[in-house]
Order: C-alpha cells, then sequence, then structure tokens
C-alpha cells in the first residue's frame, strides 16, 4: 500500500468507495445518482491541496482523507473533513495508515491542531481514539436544518 496525494482520476473511485461506507449502518445513506460523486468533487476542489488517497500496487484507491487547513491564532489548524477507507478493507490497516500519514504532513507544515466532526458511534469514536483525538469537553457541534 502506498499513500500519495490524490488525483482528479481518484475521484470516481473515492465517490463510490463513500456511497459504499455510506450506505451501511449507522448512516444507512440514500445516495441520488451522481450526488457521492459530486460531494466528492467539492470537497477535492476545496481540499485537493492537502487530501491523500491510500493505493494498492495497481493504484487502485482503497480509502481516502480529505484535510482542510485555516490560519489560526496560533498559526495553522486543519479540519479532517473526510476520511474513508472501502468496507471490505476495514480495520486492515488502511485507515491508521491514512492517518499516521496526515499526522506528518500536517506537523511537516507546523500545524497547531487538527479537529474532526464524527457520528457519535462508539466503533468510529474508539478509532479515533486510538489514532490520538479526544473529545472537546468544551465544544459542542450544532446544525440548523433549512428543509424542515
Amino acid at each position: 500500500m502506498q499513500i500519495r496525494k490524490i488525483e482528479s482520476k481518484d475521484l470516481e473511485a473515492c465517490a463510490k468507495i463513500l456511497e459504499q461506507a455510506y450506505s451501511q449502518a449507522p448512516y444507512n445513506e440514500v445516495f441520488q445518482e451522481l450526488s457521492a460523486l459530486r460531494y466528492i468533487e467539492g470537497k477535492y476542489k476545496n481540499c485537493g491541496d492537502h487530501s491523500f488517497v491510500a493505493v494498492n500496487d495497481e493504484d487502485a484507491v482503497l480509502g481516502f482523507i480529505f484535510l482542510n487547513i485555516s490560519s489560526w491564532t496560533d498559526g495553522l489548524q486543519a479540519i479532517l473533513e473526510e476520511i474513508v477507507v472501502d468496507t471490505n478493507l476495514q480495520k486492515t490497516g488502511v485507515g491508521k495508515a491514512l492517518m499516521i500519514y496526515t499526522n506528518d504532513y500536517l506537523q511537516s507544515l507546523g500545524a497547531k491542531s487538527v479537529m474532526l466532526w464524527a457520528k457519535n458511534d462508539p466503533p468510529l469514536i474508539d478509532f479515533y481514539k486510538k489514532n490520538g483525538y479526544f473529545p472537546a469537553e468544551d465544544f459542542v457541534v450544532m446544525f440548523k436544518n433549512f428543509e424542515e
């Protein structure tokens, strides 16, 4: 397995992985035609300079990670926008390899922190904790829906 910068040629494969992973519990998402691809294309447009794919020896995408980097008062901070691994390859080290690569990359840029939003799903939370993340006690994620 190799990790490299994401390229436009990877987007369709990333969209298929996203659709596959998010259609399962606990998300149970139902995607309209091309909506996963449009979502991935938007992430690539906004985050592509700092995003990566894990590929096998045939350059097939196994998983991906999108990062958004911005300045804050004490330096650069990152937001982990998405990390998704092919469901058939979860718990094989692909996600961990993406996280390690990303952490090294962010530290090489001098980033001070990285944050993420995650579904309150125990296996997912355990994955992030194993990779050094912790729940922030002084922050909350809030949403407002316009379609209700």
